[in-house]
């Protein structure tokens, strides 16, 4: 800042230029300045220019007062170095006042580039946050597709498990009417197998009442005498067909053991299957519960036609053993006709012919009835093989059936743990990106608020800015006010000295300074002025907005 230097008027005085208070560096111009305005404020006292408001009425000076005249200019000279010290204050203060706003410029300026700062962090987070939502609600519907895409899966999954189900149920249909046929067949089988019981007890009848007929045939044989050879090779024939008996009867006695190992055998199976039916029983529940106890029903049904058959072959065993003990006692009546015969020659030309021949047709039709018997239980054993045959296949195959069934009951319960796993483990999925979304509109309120926050500082900051802005205006405008209040008690000082000096000087400061009071005022006055200034100045602080 430029040194202000002194300007001339009209009338011939020497003005100082106001100072500006822009720059601290002003004090020292002021300064100089000032002394170029004291120092030069002889010449203007001791020159010949005259002041227009001074006129010939000025009453001329006494001695006493022009020997005072020197002490009150020491007076005024020690009082403008007092308000020049004072002035260098108010000026330094003044600097301090232009750091201060400075300052506040830079801190305002500081607080624009945070703002800056911060409306840019906010409108990042905002395009994170959009971001960021976008991406939520893309992975949310995409989990949702995820989500509808298994549920049909399942859907689809579960449909075909329920058709295999009706399938199963279809076929579990198809092996009831199956058992139904074996139970059917069974039952006819249990009518022959009754009926053969009464052939059998028909033909023991007969063969009581032949073995009657061949009791009175033994007494007539003592009567017969040329029978001896006949009967002789009769009784041979008799002993082979006996040892043929004998045979046939081991036969049956092993096949007899063969079908108990074999009913053995089933009766395990039974058992069997009476464990898989009580499995099944409590693996399917209630609607299972009665197709179980249906094929139970029928299992025990099984179980009593086997028993029947199981006591059907002990009758018939019963049967062999009474036969081999009605051909043992028959053999031992031929040994009693041998020996009769032998002990009885003579007898036997008493025996007549036609009973003769009646003897040997009813000993030959004997004969051809026990083939017969036996040839009939053959046949009765036979069907008795092939209906446990039938029987075995049919358990095979329903064993096969249940097992298979049991096996795909087992895969559908495994895939529906499976499907509940696959479900519980999108629910957890959800609960997460549930969470997750919580979580970001969480964080989304918080960035919020940050903001808000944000933008009330911001606020704040503005006010603050706006109240530092009005208080450098009101600093910068009682700066300016002291300066101009100094400098015009400077200039009214400068006029009054050069006033003073002039001996036609007559206006109202010189009437003053003339006056008996005018040694109190003029000390007075500037300590005055000065104080106002500072007064002044100091409202002006106090009525600055904090």
């Amino acid at each position: 800042m430029q040194t202000p230097k002194p300007s001339r008027n009209g009338s011939g005085l020497e003005v100082p230029q106001k100072p500006s208070p822009a720059t601290p560096r002003s004090t020292r111009g002021n300064k100089s300045g000032n002394e170029i305005d004291t120092s030069g404020g002889a010449p203007a006292r001791t020159s010949s220019d005259r002041s227009p408001k001074v006129t010939d009425r000025r009453s001329p000076r006494s001695p006493a007062k022009d020997k005072k005249r020197p002490s009150k200019i020491s007076e005024l000279e020690s009082q403008i170095s007092s308000l020049k010290d004072e002035l260098k204050k108010v000026k330094d203060e003044l600097a301090s006042l232009d750091a201060c706003k400075t300052k506040a410029v830079q801190e305002a300026e500081a607080a624009n580039e945070q703002l800056t700062a911060v409306t840019a962090k906010l409108e990042e987070v905002q395009r994170q946050l959009s971001d960021f939502s976008a991406a939520e609600e893309s992975r949310l519907q995409e989990l949702r597709q995820i989500s509808q895409e298994r549920d049909f899966a399942w859907q689809s999954e579960l449909e075909a498990m329920q058709n295999q189900q009706s399938a199963d149920k279809t076929e579990i249909q198809v092996l009831k009417q199956q058992l139904e046929t074996i139970t059917e067949a069974e039952a006819t089988h249990a009518k022959l197998l009754e009926e053969s019981k009464a052939e059998l007890l028909s033909l023991k009848d007969e063969l009581l009442a032949r073995a009657e007929t061949i009791e009175r045939l033994q007494v007539h044989v003592k009567e017969v005498e040329k029978g001896k050879m006949e009967a002789k090779e009769e009784s041979d024939e008799q002993g082979r067909q006996l040892e043929i008996a004998k045979t046939a009867i081991e036969k049956l006695q092993e096949s007899i053991c063969l079908k108990e190992a074999e009913l053995e055998a089933s009766r395990a199976r039974v058992s069997l299957l009476e464990e898989t039916v009580s499995k099944l029983q409590q693996v399917d529940g209630n609607n299972e519960a009665v197709e179980s106890s249906v094929f139970h029903v029928e299992m025990e049904r099984l179980r009593s036609d086997l028993e029947t058959a199981w006591n059907v072959k002990t009758e018939l065993e019963k049967k062999v053993h009474q036969l081999e003990t009605e051909q043992e006692s028959k053999d031992a009546e031929l040994n009693n006709l041998k020996k009769l015969l032998e002990e009885k020659p003579e007898t036997e030309s008493d025996v007549p012919v036609p009973i003769q021949a009646d003897l040997e047709t009813k000993l030959m039709k004997s004969i051809t009835d026990i083939a017969e018997l036996k040839a009939s239980l053959m046949d009765k054993e036979n069907e008795l093989q092939n209906l446990l045959e039938e029987n075995e296949m049919l358990k095979t195959e329903t064993s096969k059936k249940e097992s298979e069934s049991l096996k795909k009951y087992e895969a559908v319960v495994a895939d529906l743990e499976l499907a509940k796993a696959a479900e519980q483990d999108t629910r957890m999925r959800l609960g997460y990106v549930t969470e997750e979304a919580d979580k970001s509109s969480r964080r989304a309120a918080r960035v919020t608020e940050q903001l808000d926050a944000a933008q009330a500082v911001n606020s704040e900051m503005e006010a603050e800015l706006r109240r530092l802005r009005v208080q450098s205006d009101q600093w910068r405008k009682a700066a300016e006010a002291a300066a101009a209040a100094l400098t015009g008690t400077n200039n009214g000082r400068l006029i009054e000295r050069s006033g003073s000096l002039d001996p036609d000087y007559n206006s109202i400061g010189g009437k003053m300074l003339n006056s008996p009071f005018s040694d109190d005022l003029e000390f007075e006055s500037p300590k005055k002025k000065n104080g106002g200034v500072l007064r002044r100045m100091s409202g002006l602080w106090k009525k600055s907005p904090k």
